[in-house]
């Protein structure tokens, strides 16, 4: 295993049991609406969730297809998601332990191939969008949908800075351009392409990471000192309430094979 799948999986040992935490926007009903509402979902489709985490997107589409196959690296995660789904009397998503890199299935295996909010995680995200391609039927759809960078060179690299001081399993997220530019370069035909702007509570943010209290600190001085006219962080505070919050923009690119 990689050093870095090995870091994925320590992190998210971490997160596993509050991940699909109703307070926080993983789990808020108003965004998984949004991702969903530009996918075709069809009771006769069969649905591949990768790198699914506990199953939040997993069980969200499970009552409109036949079956969701939930692939996570992260065992912790995967206990935590047959909980939820026992939990919820959903009997129709099966969890696979496996990595994205080399996704355990067949060629044309599934009508839906979707990843929600894990493509910064990933080192080569052409090999794991490769791997999404190559498991989705003809004519399946294709749907990643992930946080953005800014375009912008400075505020692109000051961006990742802090969601990787943050969570080390970060590698980079990707700008608007380059996720079009991925899904060109495979010819998938997009039919959907959306940003939609989403308020985050500093504190919740590095609650869930359960994030060193000195690195924390160090991130809200910064964001502080932002909003006081310094340097920018590529992460856009603001206050609201006395809480400092910032905003991340989530995208949603689909298309079909």
């Amino acid at each position: 295993m990689s050093d870095h799948n090995e870091k994925v999986i320590h992190q998210f040992k971490k997160q596993a049991q509050d991940f699909s935490n109703k307070n926080l926007s993983l789990s808020n009903e108003q965004y998984i609406q949004w991702m969903l509402s530009s996918i075709p979902l069809d009771k006769r489709h069969s649905v591949l969730d990768v790198a699914a985490g506990t199953g939040i997107i997993s069980r969200a589409m499970a009552p409109f297809v036949s079956q969701v196959t939930s692939l996570d690296l992260s065992p912790d995660m995967i206990r935590q998601g047959n909980r939820e789904n026992e939990q919820q009397q959903i009997f129709n998503i099966q969890f696979v332990q496996g990595s994205a890199e080399n996704l355990p299935f067949e060629d044309d295996s599934f009508d839906i191939v979707i990843c929600r909010l894990a493509f910064h995680h990933f080192t080569d995200p052409y090999k794991i969008f490769s791997e999404m391609v190559r498991c989705g039927k003809r004519d399946s759809t294709i749907a990643v949908i992930d946080m953005i960078s800014p375009r912008e060179a400075r505020l692109n690299q000051s961006y990742n800075y802090y969601e990787t001081l943050r969570d080390p399993s970060h590698v980079k997220a990707l700008t608007r351009e380059e996720l079009i530019k991925m899904y060109e370069s495979f010819g998938i035909k997009v039919f959907a392409c959306e940003g939609l702007q989403v308020e985050k509570s500093v504190e919740d943010w590095l609650a869930l990471t359960k994030t060193n209290k000195e690195i924390g600190s160090r991130i809200v001085d910064d964001l502080k000192d932002e909003l006081s006219g310094g340097e920018a962080t590529g992460l856009f505070p603001f206050k609201k309430e006395n809480e400092i919050m910032f905003y991340h923009t989530y995208f949603k690119i689909i298309g079909s094979k």
